[in-house]
């Protein structure tokens, strides 16, 4: 093996080979020396570096999730103290109730429908802005202002809009000669409102993403369909669609899970009602938590909708392969 004095890199890759001791001169061999400590130094400060958001995670993650998973196990009440260990009892009666399977499936149906509106919403509204004219920056801007609100003082304002005595949508179709709708009051226009709040706060999260997805997007192969005389419509589904596939993929993951788990534009809104129609899984474990005080039940709702959450991640990753490595 030869020393090379001018390439520390290849000397400390090669840092393990003692052999090559014997072979270099006492100056190589000091420099081989030192290439050794500067790589134990770089190891040291990289584990230091990783201390502070290992703790982090642990503190933040970890450790509520196993203090929830195990008041799961327990029949805790704050109502009759203290907690006392029940086994998969809480899960038994979760599976047995049909609040939760009526919430599981109302959580499913908003989800759906949620995140395949926004996504059509998203990506014709991001084809749209991808034209470079004069007024397409403002255009961008404004339909990004949604996500700079935050959510409960956009879900007030909305609250407001859909009062049926004062409200402005009442006003708007009295304009046009139809009568007034009690938004909130009825069930079946109640889980419609909340769509259509859900809908306009974070269709702006799917046209941000699928619009930096058509920026990155190569030339070639929108010129040769040009050349060929393709239609518009054949270009994007042809072309534009299969290659925004992973971008599209990444959005519909991300709100999906986000939709899954929305709470406070339904608890702000309608809080669950009228009765049970718009009592997601997670306004239920919440009631189930705070307003009856039973803290392991409401537990167990939680790490079930976690389940759900993370079984149903991991089999869109697998299925759309984004973290295969080619």
């Amino acid at each position: 093996m030869v020393l090379k004095a001018n390439a520390p890199k290849e000397i400390e890759l090669n840092a393990a080979d003692t052999s090559s001791l014997d072979l270099a001169t006492p100056r190589q061999g000091r420099f081989f020396a030192r290439s050794r400590g500067w790589a134990r130094e770089r190891t040291q400060f990289v584990v230091l570096m990783l201390i502070p958001p290992v703790v982090l995670l642990v503190g933040l993650i970890a450790l509520p999730f196993l203090i929830g998973l195990g008041v799961s196990f327990t029949d805790y009440m704050l109502s009759n103290p203290p907690a006392r260990f029940s086994g998969f009892t809480n899960y038994q009666d979760l599976l047995r109730a049909g609040e939760f399977w009526q919430a599981l499936r109302l959580t499913l149906l908003f989800t759906v429908v949620a995140v395949a509106i926004q996504t059509a919403l998203g990506v014709g509204l991001a084809v749209l802005l991808h034209a470079e004219t004069r007024h397409v920056p403002m255009l961008r801007m404004l339909y990004l202002l949604p996500m700079a609100v935050t959510p409960v003082a956009a879900t007030f304002t909305f609250r407001m809009m859909f009062n049926p005595s004062l409200g402005v949508l009442n006003y708007l179709l009295g304009l046009v000669g139809l009568p007034p709708q009690d938004w909130l009051g009825n069930g079946d226009l109640a889980l419609i409102s909340l769509l259509l709040v859900d809908t306009w706060q974070h269709t702006p999260f799917i046209l941000l993403i699928v619009g930096g997805g058509l920026a990155s997007l190569p030339a070639e192969p929108f010129e040769a369909a040009r050349i060929d005389g393709a239609s518009a419509w054949q270009t994007f589904t042809l072309i534009t669609l299969p290659l925004l596939k992973p971008f599209l993929a990444i959005a519909v993951l991300f709100r999906a899970i986000d939709a899954f788990k929305t709470f406070d534009i339904i608890f702000v809104l309608t809080a669950g009602g009228p009765g049970t129609s718009t009592t997601t899984l997670n306004v239920y474990a919440y009631k189930q938590a705070i307003e009856f005080v039973s803290l392991g039940y409401g537990a167990a709702i939680a790490i079930v909708m976690m389940l759900i959450v993370t079984i149903a991640a991991m089999l869109f990753l697998r299925r759309t392969r984004l973290l295969s490595v080619a």
